[in-house]
């Protein structure tokens, strides 16, 4: 392992790292070394993980009743919940496959993952169209079925991804990408074991399941899932969680809560904020750590690389890198675009061999992101492939690398950088802006201008539009493009 990793760690945590191989062995694992700790907290219990695995193996039986095969695929729709955790650690216990597909939204857009994922049942609480629901609520506790023993490349679970595109696909991940995952996602500067976790990213995402909750099981920790977000501040004061795991957007808005009411809006016990799923802007970690006392990681991944690339403590003194490399996997540069190989890659997207085909070239997986390396070995992410602005002297631009100056002005809330026709008809460099009520648009205009003087001329933004609402966003916040 990179020492960068170890380094962060205490000598006395490093003793208990161990690399489990499938989601069986960290129910042993759990067992045999957690079993009388909390794991589960909920509002008025909590569950310790020998009772939490205890009534894993009753959801088992429910899925046995059921009829449920090996190696079928079974769509959990549930919100964050201890039913949707028993959920997916009995359903990749089995020795099915665990579909994980989004518990909020509209019963039309459940059906059409379950469809793409070819499910024929669900966990869920809902009537879902053509599809068997198991209810969990008809679990019976008397009634237990042990784990299967599985391989560390057989499938476990799909987790969807969309990207900036709005293309649904389903990339279905083995038992040795995910624990891999696990495994890398436990390495923090702060106490690391023992913890006390919130669950507020959803677990359909897989950055909520591996980073979240396999990695609060694995790491002795417990989790209290977030039912409802209506309750989230009376959740953090009651709770007091140590860690919290979130998308860059959820940690703006928790600082606002702090700017409001203090820090103690946290609970008091708060030493490590973790990001992923979008670029962290440095300003936000930078009062975390800085005013708070807060540790602050960020980090890269995708669904299809089990959610963990790299991973950075040095956000400050490292600003706008993604970190370092984790262990157990390979990175080259193609045309700039990152390329990867190892242990955490996804190994198909299910029921679409074209998409699967066209996301590998020689074995490596084609992420789609546009990066490099620097001397010190960080990760530095440059744009996205499909989103590049190619113009008709040969050159080319990643319009985020503009959009990253524009949205460090005052009063700039969001921007997206692209071809759009201006009064005359012509389609030149646009740069549309969400701002905040108060933002003064001249100076805004202004200070693009500016930005203007350190570009090329053939990248230099040539219309400015205001937008009085955000853009449409993707699960993780990211703005959607067409």
């Amino acid at each position: 392992m990179d020492s960068y990793f170890m380094n962060i760690m205490t000598e006395e945590e490093k003793q208990k790292m161990v690399r489990l191989s499938t989601i069986s062995e960290l129910e042993r694992y759990c067992l045999d070394n957690y079993k009388d700790l909390p794991a589960v907290n909920l509002s008025n219990k909590t569950i310790i993980y020998s009772e939490l695995w205890d009534e894993v193996a009753s959801y088992r039986a429910l899925l046995e009743k059921y009829g449920v095969e090996k190696k079928e695929n079974v769509a959990i729709v549930l919100p964050n919940s201890k039913e949707c955790i028993e959920a997916f650690l009995a359903v990749t216990t089995y020795g099915a496959i665990a579909v994980m597909v989004q518990g909020a939204g509209p019963a039309a857009s459940k059906v059409e993952a379950c469809t793409i994922a070819g499910c024929k049942k669900a966990i869920c609480t809902e009537e879902l169209e053509g599809i068997q629901c198991i209810d969990p609520s008809t679990v019976d506790l008397s009634k237990k079925k042990d784990s299967e023993e599985l391989c560390a490349d057989d499938p476990v679970a799909g987790f969807f991804t969309g990207g900036t595109s709005g293309t649904l696909k389903c990339a279905l991940l083995s038992n040795k990408a995910i624990m891999t995952g696990v495994y890398n996602g436990i390495f923090s500067p702060g106490p690391s074991f023992y913890q006390k976790y919130y669950g507020l990213i959803p677990f359909s995402h897989i950055f909520g399941m591996i980073r979240n909750l396999l990695t609060c099981f694995q790491s002795g920790s417990q989790i209290r899932p977030c039912t409802d977000m209506n309750m989230l501040v009376q959740d953090l004061k009651e709770y007091r969680p140590t860690i919290l795991i979130l998308i860059p957007a959820l940690a703006g808005m928790l600082l606002n809560l702090a700017k409001l009411y203090g820090p103690e809006v946290f609970g008091g016990e708060l030493k490590q904020i973790v990001t992923g799923g979008a670029p962290q802007p440095t300003e936000i970690a930078r009062i975390f750590i800085e005013k708070f006392g807060i540790d602050f990681v960020s980090g890269y991944g995708l669904t299809e690389t089990a959610n963990l690339v790299s991973g950075s403590v040095d956000l400050l003194t490292k600003e706008g890198s993604v970190g370092k490399l984790y262990d157990f996997q390979e990175i080259r540069f193609v045309d700039n675009e990152i390329q990867l190989k190892g242990d955490n890659l996804f190994l198909e997207y299910i029921n679409d061999p074209e998409e699967t085909k066209k996301s590998f070239v020689d074995g490596w997986f084609r992420t789609g992101d546009l990066g490099y390396l620097d001397d010190d070995g960080y990760l530095y992410i440059t744009g996205r492939i499909k989103n590049l602005i190619y113009f008709t002297n040969g050159e080319k631009i990643c319009p985020e690398q503009i959009e990253a100056k524009v949205d460090k002005l005052p009063g700039v809330k969001a921007s997206m950088v692209s071809m759009k026709q201006n009064l005359f008809g012509v389609s030149v460099l646009t740069c549309e802006i969400f701002t905040d009520p108060a933002g003064d648009k001249d100076k805004i205009r202004k200070s693009i201008e500016d930005i203007n003087n350190t570009l090329p001329g053939y990248s230099h933004v040539q219309q400015v539009l205001f937008r009085n609402e955000d853009f449409p966003r993707t699960g993780a916040m990211k703005i959607r493009r067409d």
